[in-house]
Parts: C-alpha cells; sequence; structure tokens
C-alpha cells in the first residue's frame, strides 16, 4: 500500500506507480550515465501488478536496469533516480488493464 506524501504547498505526491497513473503522471528514470526513459504509469502499474511487483518507488526501481551502461559494463546497471514526471506523448506505453480492474484499483486508494 501506498503512503502518503505531501509538497509544502499541500499538494499530494505519488509514492507508488498507482498514485502517478491516478494523477496522469508518466514514470520517469535516470541513469548515472545520462541516459533516462520515461513509461506511462497506468501500463507500467498493470505490469508491476500482473507480476505481483511492489510497485512502490523505492522498490520498483529496483526492477529497471539500464541498457546503455548494461552494454558497456557487462552487468545491470541500476537507475540513480524514479519519479513522477508529467505525461508527454512518445513515453514508452504498455497496454493497461481493463476499466474493470483500474476502477478496483483506483477504489482502494479512496
Amino acid at each position: 500500500m501506498c503512503t502518503v506524501r505531501w509538497s509544502r504547498t499541500g499538494v499530494m505526491l505519488p509514492t507508488c506507480i498507482l498514485e502517478a497513473a491516478t494523477f496522469q503522471q508518466s514514470i520517469g528514470l535516470t541513469c548515472r550515465c545520462g541516459h533516462a526513459a520515461r513509461f506511462e504509469a497506468h501500463g507500467l502499474w498493470w505490469h508491476f501488478e500482473r507480476r505481483g511487483w511492489d510497485d512502490r518507488f523505492t522498490a520498483a526501481r529496483l526492477r529497471f536496469w539500464c541498457r546503455v551502461c548494461a552494454s558497456r559494463e557487462r552487468r545491470k546497471v541500476r537507475p540513480d533516480r524514479l519519479e513522477a514526471v508529467p505525461w508527454q506523448a512518445g513515453d514508452f506505453e504498455l497496454p493497461w488493464p481493463d476499466e474493470r480492474r483500474w476502477k478496483k484499483a483506483t477504489a482502494r486508494l479512496r
């Protein structure tokens, strides 16, 4: 379950992929080499949900690795940052859940 975090201005900040999806945001990953990737949060949450993975940002970061560094260093290199970012055209999109499952998941946040 996600924990609630608030900004200084009183805005709720997402702490897991499901919260980022409900705020219509994407997930941005940045590696130490400077390589960055962005994923649309709805499909990414569904990918994690189907596998039974923890979708909190701290745990989710460990499920990703940088392809650029991996080809250079011959080992998986985890990204330095995982954060919620505004959605942009061109973000990687994974298949979305069906509407019934999505509504059930968002009802848990209320």
